[in-house]
């Protein structure tokens, strides 16, 4: 597939330069017929735009390039090469990128059980510019992730406070009733049972399973889930 129209192309451009597309395109869709390269051929061209664009200045579209010709590697088992290729990506794309940013909390997240410290570290490292996101989820889902791994150091004090601030985010841009808003207010409530204000942390549950059996009904997994929780807050208080 695509042999006549790559002979074309290079015919007609030799250098595959490819006027008027960008740089990285060219080795993913067939330029004369529009059409996504598949199979051998888009293993074949993969691996030669990884030649053509591992010496170049990076940018927020090289690197993405990077990553995706580091899943074609490691799909024929080329471990080693998709490794250096996303660390490669990771370290060019722009932290300011909504999806580096969630890939960064999402990895910080991971090692809150196992690496508190780490977690903390590679969280706070991305503080400032998660603050300049435009992204109420983003910023959120940053906030309780600080919050959690300070409680898996043993400063469940020091986490409500990020909590707290979650919780004031979402509600003063999503709403009271918002499902991140409730997620966050649950959270929450987990921490400030955590520091011993269980009556506070019953009262914040009960008034999120409210909103959630009004909305999604008593039979919702979140709405269950809830209930589980006021539970336990319950049990903790006798």
């Amino acid at each position: 597939a695509h042999v006549g129209c790559l002979a074309e192309m290079a015919a007609r451009d030799p250098w595959m330069k490819l006027e008027g597309r960008t740089r990285v395109s060219r080795w993913i869709e067939c330029a004369t017929c529009h059409q996504e390269f598949i199979g051998a051929l888009k293993i074949e061209m993969d691996r030669r735009r990884w030649r053509h664009v591992r010496n170049a200045p990076l940018s927020l579209e090289i690197c993405r390039a990077l990553r995706e010709v580091a899943v074609v590697l490691r799909s024929t088992d080329e471990a080693v090469a998709a490794d250096r290729l996303d660390e490669e990506s990771r370290q060019g794309l722009t932290r300011d990128d909504p999806a580096v940013l969630t890939t960064e909390i999402s990895r910080a997240m991971n090692l809150i059980r196992t690496h508190p410290a780490a977690a903390l570290e590679s969280l706070t490292r991305i503080r400032a510019t998660v603050a300049r996101c435009g992204y109420v989820d983003i910023r959120a889902t940053h906030g309780l992730a600080i919050a959690f791994a300070l409680r898996a150091l043993g400063r469940s004090r020091e986490g409500l406070a990020s909590a707290a601030e979650t919780v004031a985010l979402t509600t003063f841009y999503l709403g009271a009733e918002s499902g991140l808003t409730l997620s966050c207010a649950t959270q929450h409530a987990t921490l400030l049972a955590d520091v011993g204000r269980v009556q506070e942390a019953r009262a914040e549950l009960s008034r999120v399973l409210a909103v959630q059996t009004r909305i999604v009904g008593p039979d919702h997994p979140e709405t269950c889930e809830t209930k589980a929780s006021l539970d336990r807050v319950s049990a903790m208080r006798a």
